[in-house]
């Protein structure tokens, strides 16, 4: 079977959706022919068994939603099925609904319903009036951006099978495009980010406003007598924490068993309601629990394992990671529940999952 995956993104620049992609295409390779296009100067070559096609042309959200459509044509592959996902999928959905391709629409996070994604607001309740959110270009951008989300949520009932990693996503594209969706944990290849022997830090990755920096700042200043580690670019004018005595800054790495290797603790205390943080899966897989968010993705996506709390309860924060600190029976009990529900949703399982899934909704087998 050919399977075409068309998005954005693929190795022009990576972020967890891409990851994600890069795996599962990776096993895909092993038993069909498998061809991505995505943006990118690099032309036509071979990845891990991957053919890839690069296009080289704008990065820009409108240029890919409207126009994206014309690259799959200048590709001489006829593919057996599509699969989509971020900015690219509009265009791709209805590209393979003309050409009678069956394609999965794969959702990864906001972007189909905000640009900003929803910026830390109530994910339940936007009227997709982008110009009352406080940016006044968004009063010139506004006609552009209602019409591209309309497009989206067209893809999105129109698309043979469409999939997310979180309930709490599922229900987010059911608010606003009234189709269901089916939930199946995100693939990872766990294996690859586990660490022997943790460290005595407590982490906090991609350290930006929203995902709970203000409240990071707050257990730093609470809890001096305690290593942080931040793992990613520090933004929001909150660079001058690095300069505090039990914070370090690795900034952005490659491979993230370096931040791992240091943590004993992982803080996701996100503003906004996350889609489905790997962080957490990948933390977890090494026996380090994990506190996080009690909203969206982030409460979820721990299950029982995590230690859930509000953004706002910092006296909660602070008393979770002292007991983790100081009651060695409590710490280990975390760190086995976080190693048994890793385990649960190891890259096997996954790819299982949406092996079944695909097989119910269109008839074929992926693995």
């Amino acid at each position: 079977m050919k399977i075409l995956f068309s998005a954005q993104n693929f190795l022009n620049q990576v972020g967890g959706a891409e990851i994600s992609a890069q795996t599962i295409l990776k096993r895909l390779s092993e038993k069909h022919e498998v061809h991505v296009v995505s943006v990118g100067c690099g032309g036509d070559y071979e990845w891990e068994g991957i053919n890839v096609h690069e296009i080289d042309c704008s990065n820009r959200i409108p240029y890919i939603n409207f126009l994206w459509s014309k690259h799959l044509n200048s590709i001489d592959v006829k593919p057996d099925l599509v699969i989509t996902q971020v900015n690219a999928a509009a265009p791709t959905v209805f590209w393979a609904k003309k050409n009678k391709i069956p394609v999965i629409f794969y959702i990864r996070s906001f972007e189909h319903f905000c640009v900003d994604g929803f910026g830390g607001r109530n994910v339940f309740g936007c009227h997709q009036r982008c110009y009352i959110c406080g940016d006044p270009l968004k009063w010139l951008r506004h006609p552009l951006l209602w019409l591209i989300y309309r497009r989206n949520r067209k893809a999105l009932r129109i698309a043979d099978m469409v999939i997310c990693q979180t309930e709490f996503m599922s229900d987010v594209v059911m608010h606003y495009s009234g189709r269901r969706v089916d939930v199946i944990t995100n693939p990872m290849d766990l294996d690859s980010v586990k660490v022997e022997k943790p460290g005595d830090s407590i982490l906090f990755v991609n350290p930006q406003p929203h995902k709970g920096a203000g409240l990071v700042a707050k257990l730093v200043e609470r809890l001096p007598h305690r290593d942080f580690v931040f793992a990613g670019d520090v933004g929001g004018g909150y660079s001058s924490l690095c300069k505090m005595r039990n914070v370090k800054c690795m900034g952005d790495i490659s491979d993230m068993r370096e931040a791992y290797s240091k943590a004993k603790v992982l803080l996701v205390p996100s503003d906004m309601a996350d889609s489905s943080p790997r962080v957490v899966y990948e933390a977890m897989i090494s026996g380090i629990p994990c506190i996080t968010s009690d909203v969206g993705g982030s409460a979820e996506v721990g299950g029982n394992a995590s230690i859930k709390l509000g953004k706002d309860d910092v006296d909660g924060w602070v008393d979770s990671i002292e007991r983790l600190y100081s009651d060695p029976e409590f710490y280990k009990s975390r760190s086995e529940l976080s190693v048994a529900h890793a385990m649960a949703h190891n890259l096997e399982n996954s790819l299982a999952q949406l092996d079944e899934k695909v097989s119910e909704r269109l008839g074929l087998r992926l693995f």
